[in-house]
């Protein structure tokens, strides 16, 4: 009996102790995130193997943030996710890099149809070459691990090196009799750049996103298109809901034979400006990282690159998460209101919020930082775009560029911050509300001006301008996004509290 007890006493005193190592060695991590991650709210390659090394050697007592053995990088996440959900240090923690992998490997891939040898052929200004070339060379990493294919019929590894690409005077006499350039299989080649795509990786397109079939002459155009939209759609819909992409609409000069939708074979002369596009494809994190990482802030200059025109970022997920405050004064603001106790970083609950005793009713101005977004700004300074959910009828007066003007003693601590004033206009608040501002992602309307259904004529108009079957390619691509949203999809949103 008493040896029995002896032991007892034994466990019992060897337990807490167990339990008391394996909370020190969170309390540590705890800290160590927030010395990371409270100031900049951003783990970086650097933070993570920091991060990492330190669950590595307190391993026994962080089982529940390894798999097989592994790190799961997805539970440190959500960890620190967790971490700052609530109270004063809410904040949302922007994650790029993993521990082992401080750049992005990137997989190039340039299309070499009978159409795109003529963007660089010796008769043109060289836009073309000289764009792809700035926007790789640009990229901050020592290119070891990138790597360049050559698309057409199928997938085909360059001859030469990464180094030897980017200095090579004539890429298509290089990629001379790989593959077959009458035909483009974009279905095999969307595959390619969204399957084969890792994380920690971008997959990047040079292409003039003109669909082709093997037997385009005998087969009725609208189903082609048709065809199109409906390949685009399938092989998105299982990705999309962790993959973005950019599409970047491109101007190049033009010079040699064009080859109509119903000529495969047979070429038409033509000297003039042509589009083609540039498509940019990674995890939703990666494609985020490129506009907050300053490493890669020479890279998404992308509006800088030679021939460029427009861009627009296909996600499913609430792809930004931009600060934005409540101004306590601002030039167009009409009523009273103050703020709710408590806000400190920022204000987004306002209360005793009364109508204006001259017009009679409300105007209330949000800052927003609306910079580092992949978005056309034309787009994003557009009322239309924006949907407003609310119980009483408020809509959006304007959007403008913060100006000297706003930075008054009220609202200075908040505008070094944002990038932009929207301006909300209502009647006299009559209930307390929450309301809601979301960004919308649509398909822009220069994807439609874009497109043509018919390349036949090089002498129309609009020829060098426009790209056979573009909107319908782009629009099979897009409705596997929508599909993954509820009801719209949306790049941001902008969540306040309003109390009378």
């Amino acid at each position: 009996m008493r040896r029995f007890f002896k032991i007892a006493i034994v466990a019992a005193l060897a337990l807490p102790l167990v339990c008391s190592c394996s909370d020190s060695s969170k309390k540590e991590l705890a800290g160590l995130v927030r010395e990371l991650a409270d100031k900049d709210a951003t783990i970086d390659s650097d933070d993570w193997k920091k991060i990492a090394e330190f669950m590595d050697a307190n391993k026994a007592h962080m089982k529940e943030f390894y798999k097989d053995g592994h790190l799961d990088e997805d539970a440190v996440k959500e960890y620190i996710q967790k971490m700052y959900s609530k109270g004063k240090d809410q904040k949302d923690i922007t994650f790029w890099g993993k521990a082992d992998k401080r750049f992005l490997t990137v997989k190039f891939y340039l299309e070499r149809s009978g159409s795109m040898v003529s963007y660089d052929s010796p008769q043109t200004s060289g836009e073309f070459k000289k764009a792809i070339v700035k926007m790789l060379n640009s990229l901050p990493s020592d290119n070891e691990d990138n790597i360049i294919f050559v698309v057409n019929d199928a997938v085909y590894n360059y001859p030469k090196s990464y180094k030897e690409f980017i200095t090579d005077n004539n890429i298509f006499k290089t990629t001379e009799g790989i593959g077959d350039p009458k035909y483009t299989d974009f279905g095999l080649i969307l595959d390619s750049i969204l399957n084969k795509n890792e994380r920690n990786e971008l997959s990047i397109l040079a292409s003039d996103m003109i669909y082709s079939t093997r037997d385009l002459t005998t087969v009725n155009k609208q189903k082609v298109l048709n065809e199109a939209e409906g390949v685009a759609n399938a092989i998105f819909k299982e990705k999309a809901s962790h993959k973005s992409m950019l599409i970047m609409k491109m101007t190049s000069s033009y010079a040699g034979n064009y080859y109509p939708y119903n000529s495969p074979s047979k070429g038409t002369n033509y000297n003039g400006k042509r589009p083609y596009y540039l498509l940019i494809v990674g995890d939703n994190d990666d494609i985020a990282r490129l506009t907050n990482d300053p490493q890669y802030s020479a890279f998404s200059k992308f509006s800088e690159l030679e021939g460029f025109e427009h861009k627009y970022l296909f996600d499913a997920s609430d792809a930004y998460k931009p600060f934005y405050t409540i101004m306590l004064k601002g030039k167009e603001s009409r009523g009273m209101f103050r703020p709710t106790k408590g806000q400190t970083e920022r204000i987004t609950s306002i209360e005793d919020v009364k109508a204006d005793r001259n017009s009679d009713d409300l105007q209330i101005e949000v800052a927003v930082n609306l910079g580092g977004m992949l978005i056309d700004s034309d787009y994003l300074t557009d009322a239309k775009n924006y949907l407003v959910k609310s119980d009483d009828k408020i809509e959006i007066k304007g959007i403008r560029a913060i100006t000297a003007d706003d930075r008054n003693a009220n609202n200075k601590k908040y505008l070094d911050k944002a990038t932009h004033i929207i301006t909300l206009k209502m009647d006299a608040l009559k209930q307390d509300q929450d309301v809601s501002i979301r960004l919308q992602n649509r398909l822009p309307e220069w994807i439609a001006t874009s497109s043509t259904d018919d390349d036949t004529n090089l002498s129309a108009a609009d020829f060098a301008d426009t790209t056979f079957g573009l909107k319908y390619l782009l629009q099979g691509i897009y409705d596997s996004y929508k599909k993954l949203s509820d009801g719209e999809p949306y790049y941001f949103e902008l969540k306040l509290k309003l109390k009378r």
